[in-house]
């Protein structure tokens, strides 16, 4: 009987254990867009957004792990970068002079946590174009927040035409 109920109990700890999702990454890109940036009301931090423009855009995003047993622990960072149709391949280093005016970049965390403004300290990032749909983009940048906070993001991969309404 002890060890019946040893096993039961073992079982019941094990089965109640919170369940963790694993982290996920999307890559995509959008053509005939631009990053604009918004603030909700005067004095707000200015968020990233993806509207209809000239150019390409291409998103990152980077789901964190969440633990079923903490509520409101989703947390995403998303990494933009904006760059002219015409290109079909760029390097980009933000510490080399006269490279600033070739693409744009931004960064925003979806979470509970409120929203803050973030300036880029470093980006370096390379892209080439493979077909009409892909490019491979590596990037390595750094930006802060308000605070100071430093928020490093560094990814290589390949990014998939977005052909939905949702982007």
């Amino acid at each position: 009987m002890k060890k019946l109920l040893s096993i039961t109990l073992l079982v019941s700890i094990l089965f109640s254990c919170g369940k963790v999702s694993p982290s996920r990454v999307y890559r995509e890109f959008k053509e005939e867009s631009k990053l604009e940036f918004i603030a909700h009301h005067p004095g707000d931090p200015q968020i990233p957004v993806v509207s209809e423009g000239e150019n390409m855009v291409f998103k990152y995003t980077y789901v964190h792990e969440e633990d079923e047993n903490i509520a409101d622990d989703e947390l995403s960072e998303i990494f933009y970068l904006e760059m002219p149709k015409c290109l079909n391949s760029f390097t980009y280093n933000s510490t080399n002079e006269g490279e600033n005016g070739t693409i744009n970049v931004a960064y925003r965390k979806s979470c509970y946590c409120g929203f803050s403004e973030y300036t880029l300290e470093k980006a370096i990032v390379s892209a080439s174009k493979t077909d009409d749909n892909h490019w491979q983009i590596s990037f390595d940048v750094i930006f802060k927040d308000e605070n100071g906070q430093e928020y490093p993001l560094k990814d290589s991969g390949k990014y998939t035409l977005n052909t939905d309404e949702y982007f």
